[in-house]
């Protein structure tokens, strides 16, 4: 299917569903401001194949959606999102511009402009810029974002500030505050206290590391 309106043109695959109250195609504020100006063309949003997008859901312009991507309700992807085969929206996910989130990742919270997820990654708290240039124009400030890299999990209630690295493998724990690099093969908790997996004696995360240890055991040394 292939609609066009006062929004960008969108094409859905006939296998995928879509639910109700959806804002498809929203433009850009910059979009806006150039339509001002005169005629512009807005980018195509495109949903791949068996696609569920829920009720209440936003896809701006530029948006793409590969095959098997589920969108829970309420979830808002903002101009130029790029979303891999199989992935999960959820929980009301605000997903800002420009972001990129690969394949088999489950993802909520806060996902500010440009970051970068890799596959098989969790992430449910918040990824933010530093914001450490308050006194300038809000569209005068390019700050570089937090990027995750594959098979990591940033928890629920954790916070990841900056242009800082997460992984690959690794693992930040519910309510951590990150601003600074999570190296490969360590639990992030507290304010950037990183424990070496084979020093972290919880129970919890021991079936999660054998996981990872199965994909990719020269990481594990």
């Amino acid at each position: 299917m292939t609609t066009s309106n006062n929004r960008s043109a969108v094409t859905v695959d006939p296998s995928s569903f879509l639910g109700e109250f959806l804002a498809i195609g929203v433009p850009s504020e910059e979009t806006i401001r150039e339509g001002r100006k005169g005629s512009v063309e807005l980018a195509p949003v495109t949903v791949g194949p068996r696609c569920i997008i829920k009720n209440f859901v936003t896809l701006s312009e530029g948006t793409s959606l590969d095959a098997d991507v589920v969108v829970e309700d309420h979830c808002r992807l903002g101009a130029n999102v790029r979303i891999g085969s199989r992935t999960r929206l959820i929980y009301g996910a605000y997903i800002c511009d420009a972001v990129t989130i690969g394949t088999d990742c489950r993802v909520a919270g806060f996902i500010c402009d440009d970051v970068v997820i890799e596959n098989s990654c969790t992430v449910m708290g918040e990824l933010v810029h530093a914001y450490n240039q308050p006194h300038r124009g809000w569209w005068d400030v390019d700050e570089p974002a937090p990027s995750v890299r594959h098979d990591s999990i940033v928890a629920f209630s954790s916070t990841v500030i900056g242009a800082v690295t997460i992984g690959p493998y690794s693992y930040v724990a519910g309510g951590t505050l990150v601003t600074r690099d999570v190296p490969s093969w360590h639990v992030a908790v507290g304010h950037n206290r990183f424990v070496p997996w084979r020093d972290w004696r919880g129970p919890a995360l021991q079936g999660l590391f054998s996981y990872w240890a199965s994909l990719d055991g020269s990481l594990a040394t």
